[in-house]
C-alpha cells in the first residue's frame, strides 16, 4: 500500500502543534462539508474522509509518534484490509466541537456526526445504532515472533449480550413499551435556520437514549443492562515486522452495547520484549561480537547466528580495529507486508584477557618489544 503524507493532506508542517492540527482540520472540514458542495457531494464526502483519516492519526500523540517514526507502515495495521473506515474514527467529540462552532451551538438534542452528515436533509430519520465501547489489550512478543509473524490466542473479559433477555434488558417482552416521545424511532428531527438556509438535524431521543423502547421491568440477570461481563477468546494473526507500540484493531471484538446494537472494537498493542543478543533499530538489528587480539591482527572467519537461527560466515580482515562495524545485508527485521528486510550490524570488540600465565606473558612482552622496535 502506498505511503500517505498526512501532513500534506492537512496542509501543515511536521512541526505543527496539536492546536495547529485541529485548526487545519476544522478549516478543511468546513470546506468539504457535503451539504455545502451539492454540485460535487460525493467527491466532497471522499475528501472529508481523507482529511479525517489524517486527523485520526495526527491528533493522537501515540499514533502521530508511530507515523513520524515509521511512516504509514507504522499505523496502517489499525485499519482493515480496505484501509481507513469510519469505524476507525475516534474523535467524534472533536467533530461535534468543530461543527458546533460552524453552525451554532444549538443542534436541538445534539445529534451525532453521522446523524448530521449522512442522516440529515432529505434522508429521513434513522435510528442511531448503539455501539459498545472499545477495549485495549497489550500483547508482548519476542523478537523471533516479530521476525516470523505469529498467531496468538487472546483471552480476556468483555461485555456480551445477556443470554437471559437477549439484550433487551427487560424481564420479558411484555415489560417493554414503545417510547412515546419518538414513536419508537429512537431519534427526533430538529430544524434550524442558518445563513445557509434551513438545516435539518436528526438527534438522539433523550427519553429512550436512542433505543426507541422504554423498559418497565428490568431483567434480573443483567439488571436492565442487556449485557453481562463474560470470558471471551479470539485468535489473531500477527504479520511479520510489527513495531513496538504499534497496534492492530479487531472489529467488533470489544464490549457489547447496553441493549441491542453492535460490538465495539478491540485494539491490540504490541510490545517488544528485550532480546539478550540483538538490539532492534527500526528494521535493522545490532549486535556485538568478541574476537581475540590475534584474530584482529591476523584476520579470521567467524560464524554469526542470525535472528532466523541460521549461521552466516563473517570475514574479519587482518588489522581490524576494535569498534569496527560490519553489515550483513538482508539479515535484519522484515518490513511490514513486504519481502524486504533490514540489515544486521555487527560491532567487533577485542577481548582482553584479565589473567595470563607466565609463558603467555613472556610471549606478549617479546611481541611488544618487537612492535616498539618496528
Amino acid at each position: 500500500m502506498a505511503d500517505k503524507d498526512y501532513y500534506k493532506i492537512l496542509g501543515i508542517e511536521k512541526s505543527a502543534s496539536s492546536s495547529d492540527i485541529k485548526s487545519a482540520y476544522r478549516k478543511l472540514a468546513k470546506k468539504y462539508h457535503p451539504d455545502l458542495n451539492q454540485d460535487n457531494k460525493d467527491a466532497a464526502a471522499e475528501k472529508f474522509k481523507e482529511i479525517s483519516e489524517a486527523y485520526e492519526i495526527l491528533a493522537d500523540p501515540q499514533k502521530k509518534k508511530m507515523y513520524d517514526t515509521y511512516g504509514y507502515e507504522g499505523v496502517s495495521q489499525q485499519f482493515g484490509q480496505g484501509g481507513f473506515s469510519w469505524s476507525n474514527f475516534s474523535h467524534m467529540d472533536d467533530i461535534s466541537d468543530i461543527f458546533n462552532d460552524f453552525l451554532g451551538n444549538s443542534f436541538g438534542g445534539g445529534g451525532s456526526f453521522f446523524d448530521m452528515f449522512f442522516g440529515g436533509q432529505g434522508r429521513g430519520a434513522r435510528r442511531k445504532v448503539i455501539r459498545g465501547s472499545d477495549l485495549t489489550l497489550t500483547l508482548k512478543l519476542n523478537l523471533e515472533e516479530i521476525y516470523t509473524g505469529t498467531e496468538k490466542t487472546l483471552k480476556y473479559k468483555r461485555y456480551e449480550t445477556c443470554y437471559e433477555c437477549n439484550g433487551s434488558g427487560a424481564a420479558s417482552s411484555d415489560d417493554v413499551e414503545t417510547c412515546k416521545d419518538c414513536g419508537g424511532s429512537g431519534q427526533k428531527q430538529y430544524k434550524r435556520q442558518s445563513i445557509f438556509g434551513t438545516m435539518v438535524n436528526v438527534g438522539t431521543c433523550p427519553s429512550c437514549n436512542g433505543a426507541g423502547k422504554i423498559i418497565k421491568k428490568p431483567c434480573k440477570k443483567c439488571k436492565g443492562e442487556g449485557r453481562l461481563k463474560m470470558d471471551h477468546t479470539v485468535k489473531i494473526d500477527i504479520p511479520a515486522g510489527v513495531m513496538h507500540n504499534s497496534f492492530m484493531v479487531l472489529e467488533h471484538e470489544g464490549n457489547g452495547p447496553k441493549g441491542k446494537g453492535i460490538y465495539g472494537d478491540l485494539r491490540v498493542v504490541f510490545q517488544e520484549l528485550q532480546h539478550k543478543k540483538f538490539i532492534r533499530d527500526n528494521h535493522h538489528l545490532h549486535m556485538e561480537m568478541d574476537i581475540e587480539y590475534t584474530d584482529a591482527v591476523l584476520g579470521t572467519q567467524k560464524k554469526v547466528q542470525t535472528i532466523d537461527s541460521k549461521s552466516v560466515k563473517l570475514k574479519i580482515p587482518a588489522g581490524t580495529p576494535g569498534g569496527k562495524v560490519f553489515a550483513l545485508k538482508g539479515k535484519g527485521m522484515p518490513y511490514l507486508h513486504s519481502s524486504d528486510k533490514g540489515n544486521l550490524y555487527i560491532t567487533v570488540k577485542i577481548r582482553i584477557p584479565q589473567k595470563i600465565d607466565k609463558q603467555t606473558k613472556k610471549i606478549l612482552e617479546e611481541l611488544r618489544e618487537k612492535l616498539n622496535g618496528e
